[in-house]
């Protein structure tokens, strides 16, 4: 007999999901802060700017980086006998500058994850702006866990999507990084999930709207998918015969727009950014190979590193079952941003661990996922569980030392080669890459996007078939149904 969770139940589970998040991260973050010393990639971007704040109240940082205030979170120099961080890094550290037309040296970086961090930074230094992006991990995983019993899930088996989602690739190890992308992935899932809900009290409608007036301050490639869910918000406010209390949610959503549009005005004299600041985007040839590439790169391919989202992609036509206008909204978000993401020249997200700008879209497999798994047989379960596996087994490697995450763009997955040393094989040799520094010959890359295609499609036949999946009565099903409007 299938079993029934209480709303106690309900709020005990979701409580131990982030608990046990929670331990997890603090397990893990004494060897983070040991082995990625010092900030490196986009890191120490988003601290200079939140010094900048926090010791001159201004976004010139010209004077910052001329008294070497970097200085407060990087090692002595020459480095200590017992050194386990990055063997190198740039020191003197060179700005990120925007190319503005305001004197002085402005950051290119979104100020949202700078605004999150600099009270943290202020109060604990690097450590405090961790903690920052750590506890939106660990909010980001009860969200997962929210929106994958909306789709269906049990309790215990929910609380299993959302940790398993937690703590391996992509998500694990962007938890500990002062990255946007774990700020970004929290505040998309619960816009969505409230746009997807038959109904929102005036907080939620409220909190909602802040999330998406936030997100293109986070970074402005979120710019499109706000407006996306803004239209949500619009088309909600005319079918709600209370259209005043979907209005509490447009007005942050208005007021964050409205800003951003000043700043952009302020610091480029236009509505929107300098492309150039982020190197630009590519024609259509290089667009379809950046969405190879996020999905199937040998060094930063979401599916080389977390196979469990195929299955999750799989999975989204019995997730649309479940909960139909929660699936719509979501794809909605989703397809534009990826679309966007790939037609970036660095769609890879330079250096980082893998599929960077797909971190803040993973969150929604718990949802196909669950809608998946709650129905799955033993052997759905366990086939998905071997897969599952494969991806925790790298991510495993990776935390052993989390320098591992990190790739030269040479082809080369880390990962894979130290797992191939424990059974005296070489499958980073198997890889293709899609990255231009890289670049496989074409036929190679073509060759592994018709095979993961071909694989792709037969996993929707199965996971959407009866072979894998245990019987459920008409009731249960009418029952779950009801739940989701």
């Amino acid at each position: 007999m299938r079993h029934r969770a209480t709303k106690h139940e309900v709020d005990r589970f979701f409580v131990m999901t982030m608990l046990v998040v929670l331990i997890f991260y603090l397990v893990m973050f004494p060897r983070v802060l040991t082995r990625l010393n010092p900030l490196t990639g986009d890191e120490p971007f988003y601290v200079m700017t939140a010094i900048s704040l926090l010791r001159d109240h201004d976004l010139n940082e010209a004077n910052n980086y001329q008294l070497q205030q970097y200085d407060a979170f990087y090692p002595p120099d020459p480095l200590p006998a017992n050194w386990q961080g990055w063997p190198s890094f740039p020191r003197p550290l060179p700005p990120h500058p925007a190319i503005s037309r305001v004197p002085g040296l402005h950051t290119k970086h979104g100020l949202g994850l700078t605004f999150l961090i600099a009270i943290p930074y202020a109060i604990g230094g690097r450590i405090g702006a961790d903690a920052l992006v750590m506890l939106c991990a660990i909010l980001l995983s009860g969200q997962m866990y929210l929106l994958a019993r909306e789709s269906g899930a049990a309790p215990e088996l929910a609380l299993l999507i959302a940790i398993g989602l937690a703590i391996t690739m992509p998500l694990g190890p962007y938890a500990f990084l002062i990255f946007p992308e774990i700020p970004a992935a929290l505040l998309l899932i619960y816009a969505v999930r409230r746009l997807g809900a038959t109904a929102n009290t005036p907080l939620q409608w409220l909190v909602a709207g802040s999330a998406i007036g936030f997100l293109p301050w986070l970074h402005q490639r979120f710019g499109l998918t706000a407006a996306i869910l803004t239209a949500w918000m619009f088309l909600r406010a005319w079918q709600n015969p209370s259209r005043r209390l979907v209005a509490v949610g447009l007005a942050p959503v208005a007021a964050g727009g409205i800003a951003l549009l000043l700043y952009n005005h302020w610091l480029y004299h236009s509505l929107i950014e300098n492309t150039h600041d982020h190197a630009g985007f590519n024609h259509l040839a290089g667009t379809v190979n950046g969405a190879m590439g996020l999905l199937l790169d040998a060094q930063w391919g979401l599916w080389m590193v977390a196979p469990i989202t195929l299955i999750a992609l799989a999975a989204v036509p019995r997730w649309y079952q479940r909960a139909p206008r929660l699936v719509v909204v979501a794809i909605s978000a989703v397809v534009p941003y990826f679309a966007l993401v790939a037609a970036y020249k660095v769609w890879w997200g330079e250096w980082g661990p893998a599929a960077r700008y797909l971190v803040p879209v993973v969150p929604f497999a718990a949802g196909s996922l669950a809608a998946y798994l709650q129905r799955a047989n033993v052997i759905g379960r366990c086939l998905t569980a071997a897969v599952w596996g494969f991806g925790l087994i790298l991510s495993l490697i990776g935390y052993v030392n989390p320098q591992r995450f990190y790739d030269q763009p040479d082809g080369i997955n880390h990962l894979y080669a130290h797992l191939g040393r424990g059974l005296h094989l070489h499958p980073e040799r198997w890889l293709v890459a899609f990255e231009p520094y890289a670049l496989a010959p074409f036929p190679e890359r073509l060759g592994i996007s018709l095979l993961a295609l071909t694989l792709l499609l037969v996993v929707i036949l199965a996971v959407n078939s009866t072979a894998l999946l245990a019987k459920e009565s008409p009731e249960e099903f009418t029952r779950t149904n009801r739940k989701q409007g």
